[in-house]
């Protein structure tokens, strides 16, 4: 079979096909055409020209009119990144992929080259666009038919979508089956934040509007100077959505980076050894005995295994697929060594050791902890009882202290992160990977996040978090206290499915108190109190420590309430019915 294009330019028409059809179907539909799946499954392999046509004729025929649509969201599927790993790593925006292709698109095509012109972009902020020019080389045979330009076209309006932007829209100018010259393409996409309003028009809207209102019951001067106010928030209102929504996208970009990075070395047969459990029976830096596998994460995976100088049971944390390489991930696991080491706090877990695989990949030793987390207890049962969670809490609070006395804020708090032990007493906070430093808390601190990007879990996110500003011991309060909440009603405080409404709702939505929220739980008043502090939406009215909410908590009167419900009993939290809105919003105050 001649090498003349990349499989990726098929595959992404076949993925298309197997979540219509299934995978069965897609591979009947490969092989009547004539080719091998296996090979199309791997989309840096290469095919001929005349083999990749006859595919997307059968595609066409299998899928009917609407054969292309959708396919360019598979640009970015994980099976189909392998192609872009060299993109993922020095791409910026998704003007940087139409560089990109210009300047490497050999890595796609034998038969043909790409250039572009790119609409200077002046000092409009509207959509992007580009001229995309592809000339096939001059011994190669015209084009006939536009399947070729089809495919073309889906793989320009789908790069857009590594960065979580939408399809572009791609028009054809010219085209090959035409008889001209070159295929020509319009490409434009709009990557701008998705905010209800710019900055600019909000705050002069905003202005207008006051003075306005201001102005016929008052002097001149006090509506110019309520316009000002007003014009101000607004804008800064716009900005700090401009910045959210800028930070979703390179989150989504990130995504897409870790999973290129996973497919390219599966596809080199690269993957480390850690991928399915493989290590068990090994001996990790000449003393782990790795046991069976205990947990795993989004990237890595944990183990039980016995030192074998001391006869002691640990558990060890080894990074797993392309965040075995990948400096990020690996700067996150050292740091989540080198505070739980330094902390030494009883509700801290211990980690006793740091090392290397061979292959370069780091893992941690850490005490073999018996139990559950707190996001299995409850999953399993359903609220905490408050004499229960108070004993909890209280130790969480202890532990962040500790925490905050080195310089090291968690910011990231949630019921997965916090562990129960089997005694019933004892907890532990784990995963100080992401937790911010002071500058002088550790030699060597790495910077993990740009300036301006939030890190953590949306749900518990503080609004300081939200809006990428600096973080402090009392973002972790208010963590703490989205995490009380939710341990006594079973609930979150703040809800959405969607991540951006989350991020703006921890900004200006005061939930209702817990008493309110569940009224068939004895949740005590002075709990619900100490809670409603810890989610004030200023930091400064907060608990100023941790050590000062331990007491608060360790304050609250349990005479007469429940350590643990029975099974099953209060799982459900209950809402009244009435016309009453249940989600009130902090005005003024919160800004």
């Amino acid at each position: 079979m001649r090498e003349e294009l990349r499989a990726a330019l098929l595959k992404t028409f076949v993925l298309r096909l197997r979540a219509a059809r299934g995978d069965e179907s897609a591979r009947d539909v490969l092989v009547g055409a004539g080719l091998d799946p296996g090979v199309v499954d791997l989309e840096t392999s290469w095919l001929s020209v005349d083999a990749s046509r006859r595919a997307l004729i059968a595609i066409s025929e299998e899928l009917g009119p609407t054969w292309t649509q959708e396919v360019p969201a598979f640009v970015s599927h994980p099976e189909a990144l392998g192609i872009w790993v060299r993109l993922v790593r020095e791409a910026k925006e998704p003007m940087d992929a139409y560089r990109y292709l210009a300047a490497h698109g050999q890595e796609l095509t034998r038969v043909g080259e790409y250039a572009i012109e790119e609409t200077p972009a002046g000092k409009s902020k509207g959509p992007r666009s580009v001229l995309v020019t592809y000339r096939p080389r001059p011994d190669e045979p015209a084009e006939h038919d536009d399947y070729l330009c089809q495919m073309r076209v889906a793989q320009l309006a789908g790069l857009t979508t590594l960065w979580g932007v939408p399809p572009a829209k791609v028009t054809k100018q010219s085209c090959l089956a035409k008889s001209e010259d070159a295929c020509r393409y319009r490409v434009e996409w709009d990557d701008r934040p998705k905010a209800p309003i710019g900055s600019i028009p909000l705050g002069v809207s905003a202005a207008a509007g006051t003075g306005a209102v201001v102005a016929p019951f008052g002097s001149w001067i006090a509506a110019l100077l309520s316009a000002a106010v007003a014009g101000g928030l607004g804008f800064g209102l716009g900005e700090m959505l401009g910045r959210q929504r800028n930070a979703e996208r390179e989150r989504a970009f990130e995504r897409t980076r870790i999973a290129a990075l996973e497919r390219g070395l599966e596809l080199r047969g690269d993957a480390p050894i850690t991928s399915q459990g493989d290590l068990v029976g090994t001996i990790l830096g000449g003393k782990y005995r790795i046991g069976k596998r205990i947990g795993s994460g989004g990237i890595g995976v944990v183990h039980a295994a016995e030192h074998l100088g001391l006869g002691t049971q640990v558990a060890v944390k080894v990074l797993r697929g392309a965040a075995a390489k990948d400096g990020s991930e690996i700067a996150r696991l050292r740091r989540e060594a080198q505070v739980a080491s330094a902390l030494d706090h009883p509700n801290v877990v211990k980690v006793f050791d740091l090392d290397q695989l061979p292959d370069g990949s780091i893992f941690v030793v850490m005490e073999l902890l018996r139990g559950r987390s707190l996001a299995e207890k409850l999953h399993r049962e359903g609220p905490l009882g408050p004499g229960y969670a108070v004993q909890v809490f209280r130790q969480v609070c202890l532990a962040l202290q500790a925490a905050h006395d080195l310089g090291v804020v968690h910011r990231d708090l949630k019921p997965g992160n916090v562990f129960l032990l089997d005694d019933g007493e004892t907890a532990k906070v784990l995963d100080f990977g992401m937790s911010k430093l002071a500058s002088n808390a550790f030699a060597g601190n790495e910077k993990l996040t740009q300036d301006g990007y939030t890190l953590g879990t949306p749900e518990y996110m503080a609004p300081e978090q939200c809006i990428g500003a600096a973080v402090e011991p009392r973002t972790d309060i208010y963590e703490l206290g989205v995490l009380i909440y939710e341990a006594l009603t079973g609930d979150l405080p703040i809800k959405s499915s969607n991540r951006r409404d989350l991020l703006d709702l921890h900004q200006r939505q005061i939930p209702p108190p817990m008493r309110q929220r569940r009224p068939d739980l004895p949740i005590p008043r002075e709990l619900d109190d100490v809670v409603a502090l810890c989610l004030r939406k200023r930091v400064h009215e907060r608990p100023d420590s941790a050590k000062m909410l331990e007491r608060m908590l360790a304050a609250v009167p349990l005479e007469g309430v429940p350590m643990n419900y029975p099974r099953n009993v209060g799982r459900t939290p209950q809402r009244k019915a009435s016309g009453e809105d249940p989600r009130p919003t902090e005005r003024a105050r919160s800004r």
